[in-house]
């Protein structure tokens, strides 16, 4: 009879602990980005708090989040960087298009033409992004060749719709829910996200990883 309340309380606590780091690790993704002067920031702030996520989710990450977060992003810094020199440029790209779609230009085409184009854009752009969070994941996991990278994070996605559907519609459910609470913003916006993007991801390259014999 007294094993129950204890057993509730150590869940309790078990969720508390994962929560303050999911807060922690929000932090450490804003101040990474900053200290990278955001465009040099984001991608090996990303990857290493993907590497702590992912390590709190099979409960090895220990009380050393904030240790582990700094040796992850500075091994990373280049490495990431490269690899989302690629996403950055792709981003440049579609809100420049975008822009003149919507732009004096863009009226001036036939509708049918604008219409077509923008929802190619749409496309793109979300193909984009589910090949950014692709990558990020695949970084924080191995450690390969920039271009092998590329194209694993572009490809993965592709031939695997579901798991690239879900990606997308775990960003867009994200984006959606932070749009109406921002309270929550500051605290998981970033580390939620990665978190969830990381495990299916992750799910998803563990089942094509070889089995161990």
């Amino acid at each position: 009879m007294n094993d129950q309340p204890m057993g509730w309380a150590g869940r309790l606590m078990d969720w508390l602990r994962f929560s303050t780091a999911l807060v922690l690790v929000n932090v450490l993704i804003v101040a990474g980005t900053l200290a990278g002067l955001v465009v040099l920031g984001l991608f090996p702030a990303a990857v290493a708090a993907s590497t702590v996520l992912g390590r709190l989710r099979d409960g090895s990450a220990g009380d050393h989040v904030v240790r582990d977060f700094v040796t992850a992003y500075r091994y990373q810094f280049r490495h990431a960087n490269l690899v989302g020199a690629a996403f950055w440029t792709a981003g440049v790209v579609l809100v420049l298009n975008v822009g003149t779609l919507l732009g004096p230009a863009g009226t001036a085409m036939p509708p049918l033409m604008r219409a077509v184009l923008l929802v190619l854009s749409a496309v793109v752009a979300a193909v984009t992004v589910a090949a950014a969070a692709t990558a990020v994941s695949i970084c924080a996991r191995y450690r390969d060749t920039v271009s092998r990278t590329w194209r694993a994070a572009f490809m993965l996605p592709l031939i695997s719709p579901v798991m690239g559907l879900s990606l997308l519609a775990t960003l867009a459910a994200a984006t959606v829910i932070f749009s109406g609470m921002t309270v929550l913003v500051p605290l998981v916006g970033a580390s939620l996200p990665l978190l969830l993007s990381g495990w299916l991801v992750g799910r998803r390259l563990g089942g094509l990883e070889p089995a161990s014999p």
